[in-house]
């Protein structure tokens, strides 16, 4: 009988100086190459930031989820076909259901190893969710059938997802940038089918936690089948809208907002990026881009100084969405309605 709070995280590892999440992590390991071997350890701190996004990006969709965490990815992000075949033989012996991998290959060459693996943990009602390769098709272990293959596209929800049992690549979630913690307790933009690939556990585990729950037909042994058939009944019921950009970029600019906030926009750029800019240059060209030298990853530097300069304070960062960030225009709505 599994615990369906519970789900394995193959990534980076998990930032456990942060104390918002390390909480929910029951245990993990580290696989790494020494010379030609691979050496398992308890070191699993995450020091690139990758896996600490993406368990945050579960708890935003399921708060009590618990982690665990097996490493197999560097400081910059890289592994190999070897590790994940480790991590994914390591999750026979575990009792849990839900096992993230925000990781791809683009070889085929461990094709019949990891479908082998796979097929195992498929065989102990254990479900792998797997993100294809940003800006592919496919990619390997997605395109497994023993997986459930996640790709991404821009809905700019958390609700809205298309699923296709039957399809190569069942699951389309939302790849738009969600901001969550990412290393020191800091939030940066998370985006791509790594986004997708965590919304897509996080939605999983909170919809098949109601169906058990609520439902004679279903138990916590539900099979890999079973939960094709509730997700892609599940997409059903959201309406799935592609959001126009464009109106956003061309929308009028209030000019009493602009008097009251922008000076202290331009100062929270400049103490950023070293840039000085006029802000009535930014009305029909994306905030975060080049001319603001404003990124995904510094966006939380930035803010920062905003709300040192406003005198103001969010209490929950994970509030502020990418809409209400995109444009200058959609930038000072959102400072006025958060009533600065």
């Amino acid at each position: 009988m599994f615990n369906n709070k519970q789900v394995v995280i193959i990534d980076t590892g998990m930032d456990m100086t942060n104390r918002s999440l390390s909480k929910h992590v029951i245990d993990g390991v580290r696989f790494q190459f020494s010379g030609n071997e691979i050496i398992e350890d308890n070191d699993f701190q995450d020091d690139h930031g990758h896996g600490t996004s993406v368990a945050d990006t579960i708890m935003q969709v399921f708060s009590e989820a618990q982690f665990y965490i097996i490493k197999i990815a560097n400081e910059e992000g890289k592994t190999s076909t070897r590790l994940l075949k480790m991590a994914l033989e390591k999750c026979l012996n575990l009792n849990i259901k839900y096992i993230c991998i925000s990781i791809s290959v683009t070889s085929e060459g461990y094709y019949q190893q990891l479908n082998q693996i796979t097929q195992q943990l498929v065989d102990q009602n254990k479900l792998v969710f797997v993100s294809v390769k940003n800006g592919s098709q496919r990619s390997y272990p997605a395109s497994l059938p023993t997986v459930i293959g996640v790709n991404g596209q821009m809905f700019c929800s958390i609700e809205s997802f298309l699923f296709s049992k039957n399809k190569e690549i069942q699951a389309v979630f939302d790849e738009a940038p969600i901001f969550v913690y990412t290393l020191a307790e800091r939030f940066a933009f998370f985006k791509g089918t790594s986004k997708a690939n965590a919304l897509c556990v996080g939605r999983s585990m909170q919809l098949i936690s109601s169906e058990v729950t609520n439902s004679v037909i279903y138990n916590e042994d539900i099979t890999f089948s079973e939960v094709n058939d509730i997700l892609e009944r599940s997409a059903l019921e959201y309406e799935v809208t592609v959001p126009e950009f464009k109106p956003i970029l061309d929308a009028d600019m209030d000019s009493n907002l602009v008097k009251k906030f922008g000076r202290y926009i331009e100062k929270a750029i400049y103490e950023t990026t070293n840039l000085e800019i006029d802000i009535h240059t930014l009305y029909k060209v994306p905030f975060i881009c080049e001319l603001t030298g404003i990124t995904f990853n510094n966006f939380n530097y930035f803010w920062n100084i905003l709300e040192k300069e406003l005198n103001h304070t969010l209490n929950d960062y994970h509030n502020i969405h990418i809409l209400n960030v995109c444009s200058l225009a959609a930038l000072l709505k959102y400072l006025e309605e958060l009533g600065i």
